[in-house]
């Protein structure tokens, strides 16, 4: 099995290797109130977290389809479950990874292709240095790339459109449903809010 990441788009013309797993797990996140976060920043966020993930899966899938086997796992996180205060547009392109995962998940089913969204929450990695605050987590206690890992095997195996790594973000991510969208934007503005306001 090849494994292929999407830190960069495939370039054209070179689709034509077997690929058996694709793994969009490239990710940037910006942390702050939303006015003082550079625009650039925010659209290079937007593009690597949701385009790049769209045109690598536009190039990989047709031969995968050909042959009727392989599977495509797109990280998303847990903040696609939720409105992210002081990560707005990271949460909204992670909610986006979701939305687009399952709705191929449901395209795919039946042709030989699996689709996964991955749903990790804070996890030990690169991240928070990139995004330059440990903040950004909300306190939350970080798993292992190991454990993600694990849990993304254990989707695909068991044929689902989305897995959520740990029980307890399984259990806030279903509790979430029990509150209104407004109390959720506010409980999570408390728990994200930088200490600096």
């Amino acid at each position: 099995m090849r494994f292929v990441q999407s830190e960069r788009p495939a370039p054209t013309g070179r689709t034509n290797f077997r690929t058996g797993l694709v793994r969009n797990n490239a990710g940037v996140g910006t942390y702050g109130r939303f006015e003082e976060i550079a625009p650039e920043r925010e659209q290079e966020e937007i593009m690597l977290n949701t385009a790049a993930l769209v045109d690598l899966t536009h190039r990989l899938l047709p031969n995968m389809l050909k042959r009727e086997d392989g599977a495509i796992v797109n990280v998303a996180s847990m903040a696609a479950f939720m409105p992210c205060a002081y990560s707005a547009v990271y949460g909204a392109t992670k909610a986006f990874v979701l939305s687009f995962s399952e709705a191929l998940w449901a395209e795919m089913r039946g042709r030989g292709v699996r689709v996964l969204a991955l749903c990790p929450g804070a996890t030990e990695t690169g991240f928070f240095d990139a995004v330059g605050s440990e903040e950004m987590g909300a306190g939350q206690k970080l798993s292992t790339p190991e454990k993600v890992v694990q849990a993304g095997f254990r989707g695909i195996d068991q044929g689902r459109s989305y897995i959520i790594d740990g029980r307890n973000n399984y259990f806030m991510a279903q509790m979430i449903r029990f509150f209104s969208r407004r109390r959720v934007a506010l409980i999570m503005e408390r728990m994200s809010r930088p200490k600096r306001y």
